[in-house]
């Protein structure tokens, strides 16, 4: 004999199958959806950037480990004096080093290596994979 309990429970979870469903599918679209903006908007930052050579003038420390580096640099016959806050090892004022800006903006120092930006589009795109993978299994569980 059959529960009817167990019954209603069944009923009930077979009703709620197509939210759960659809709820999965927006949170799949919308990371998606999220995924592809941040991986072109790295592209388009990276693609038109430039490395250039530059003055370190003035280090000092911030509150979260943070060092604010001022930079003097040349680009494109013009002289810029930025300021940029980064997480860098030893540096001190009178080093020269490379750094990377956009072409369209001269005065905006990009602080976040190329390498770094890859990294988190691939672990953005292995966390959806991860959630796909529960969801389906989810799914196949309720179902």
């Amino acid at each position: 004999m059959v529960n009817k309990n167990t019954t209603k429970k069944t009923r009930k979870a077979r009703k709620n199958f197509p939210l759960i469903k659809f709820i999965c599918t927006i949170f799949f679209f919308v990371g998606t959806i999220l995924f592809v903006i941040n991986a072109v908007t790295d592209y388009k930052t990276y693609t038109n950037s430039e490395i250039v050579k530059a003055n370190v003038i003035n280090v000092s420390g911030t509150k979260n480990d943070m060092l604010n580096v001022k930079y003097r640099y040349n680009y494109d016959s013009n002289k810029y004096e930025e300021s940029a806050k980064q997480s860098v090892g030893e540096i001190k004022a009178g080093d020269e080093k490379e750094i990377r800006i956009r072409r369209n903006a001269p005065e905006q120092i990009i602080t976040t290596p190329i390498k770094t930006a890859v990294m988190h589009n691939i672990a953005f795109a292995l966390c959806l994979f991860a959630y796909v993978t529960a969801s389906i299994n989810l799914v196949k569980l309720i179902g």
